[in-house]
């Protein structure tokens, strides 16, 4: 029995063919552009000016990818609104398709080799270098946000927690909400999180757990773009892992570091194990990071006492010898994979040394590796306060930069 397709208001010019996802903010659907044939992916925004967080999130992701202009990065290809309505709820978006996501790739007998692995982690590091260099951090590269095709290509999808740097401090009420959880533990729950007036895009929850590198985990008060390279790492070492003389049997694969609580602002609080006054369980994502990286680390970083004195209690644990994970990976695989996580964003190697790093030379092309003309400047990236009639005119006008 085929598929019942979903009635979407998109009109004549897009015709749905079958599902192919679901994410925070709805459905995906594989689709067919009528005039051209192409394929795309359409995506359906529900109830999208219910909440005025979650519109200027959207908002905001439309307006910073329409200024990113790379190989690697999806591309928004339309956007589809009632045109006759100033009550409109639901948005479609239509972008550029692929085959697949590397979450998606990891769970299946999908397997890469050495050079497959290259090629997929050049391009991801040529997009985020791009992407860096328009002032954008995308703050959740993990495998469901990069797309591949069986050509190998790689694209950067799902920009909802971006910014752009002029927004990276945080503000001074937030900020000092955050700060008093190092006193105040509560447990990962939106209503908690009201309560203490931190939104969910400011309170350090940007990169999904498993991926979030160490110096957003101790909510430091500035960071930097090396925040992605810290995830790219991570994101690097499932693919290693999708290498079959890494790991035979490929239920067997795991993200390097499959925390299941992240203190401070998610612990587990049925732990009874303490480091200095606070809870820590053994699967806590930071544990976990010290289990592979080590716990003699340079720790001049951190800005917050109470911070330092958490991360100071950890028994010292000497680093574990990747080979033991990835058998097969090479010296330059190697080399690379622990530049990327160093846990000293000061030390961790850039996207630019990354790119001349020998691990690289096989596959360089000027054709990935430009950068941004000028930084991102776009109509909507603040937390400002914007009321829903004018979120919907500003919707409008973005629409109209893509149907002209």
């Amino acid at each position: 029995m085929s598929e019942r397709l979903p009635k979407w208001n998109i009109g004549p010019k897009y015709e749905l063919v079958r599902k192919v996802g679901k994410g925070t903010y709805g459905s995906v659907f594989e689709a067919r552009d009528t005039t051209i044939g192409e394929k795309i992916a359409i995506k359906n925004v529900k109830s999208i000016f219910e909440d005025e967080i979650e519109a200027k999130h959207m908002l905001r992701e439309i307006c910073i990818m329409r200024t990113l202009d790379h190989p690697n990065i999806v591309k928004i290809k339309d956007i589809i609104i009632p045109v006759n309505s100033d009550s409109y709820n639901n948005v479609y978006i239509a972008m550029e398709y692929a085959e697949a996501d590397l979450k998606k790739l990891c769970k299946s007998p999908t397997y890469l080799d050495h050079s497959q692995v290259r090629f997929l982690m050049y391009q991801a590091i040529c997009g985020c270098r791009y992407m860096h260099s328009a002032n954008i951090m995308h703050r959740d590269i993990k495998p469901a946000n990069i797309l591949i095709n069986s050509n190998c290509s790689l694209k950067i999808c799902d920009f909802g927690l971006s910014r752009s740097y002029r927004r990276l401090n945080f503000e001074e009420g937030v900020e000092n909400s955050k700060r008093e959880q190092w006193d105040h533990c509560v447990e990962d729950d939106p209503n908690q999180r009201a309560k203490k007036g931190i939104s969910r895009i400011l309170t350090g929850h940007v990169v999904t757990r498993w991926y979030r590198a160490p110096e957003v985990i101790l909510m430091e008060r500035e960071y930097g773009k090396e925040m992605d390279v810290w995830s790219l790492g991570c994101v690097f070492a499932e693919m290693l892992g999708m290498i079959r003389e890494n790991i035979p049997q490929y239920v067997e694969r795991t993200p390097l570091f499959p925390g299941k609580s992240c203190f401070p602002l998610s612990p587990d609080l049925s732990t009874n194990e303490m480091k200095a006054g606070y809870p820590c369980s053994e699967y806590d994502q930071l544990s976990l990071i010290f289990q592979i990286v080590g716990t003699n680390q340079d720790l001049t970083f951190i800005t917050d006492p109470k911070a330092k004195r958490y991360v100071e209690a950890f028994p010292p644990t000497p680093p574990k010898d990747l080979r033991d994970n990835f058998p097969a990976i090479t010296s330059s695989e190697l080399d690379l994979l622990k530049k990327m996580l160093s846990f000293n964003p000061r030390k961790r190697i850039t996207l630019d040394q990354a790119l001349n790093h020998p691990y690289f030379f096989p596959v360089r092309d000027n054709n990935y590796e430009i950068l941004a003309k000028a930084p991102a400047d776009f109509v909507f990236d603040g937390e400002q306060e914007v009321d829903l009639f004018t979120l919907r005119e500003i919707f409008r006008r973005e629409v109209s930069r893509y149907r002209n």
